[in-house]
């Protein structure tokens, strides 16, 4: 499991998150993107980036 900590600004949300192998990332996401939308982006990446596909959650 990862937990994604959510900042929401006027036209974007930002979050900050872990990879499972490592690498800390903060990503943009458009301010009209579901925390679903959010956490299966972020899934993606991670399995692109480490080989992995985790179970993402997001704390608002």
């Amino acid at each position: 499991m990862m937990g994604i900590s959510v900042m929401a600004f006027a036209k974007n949300i930002q979050a900050v998150w872990t990879s499972t192998c490592g690498v800390t990332h903060y990503t943009t996401f458009p301010n009209n993107y579901t925390y679903n939308q959010m956490a299966d982006w972020i899934a993606a990446a991670n399995q692109a980036e480490c080989g992995v596909t985790p179970n993402v959650t997001i704390n608002p």
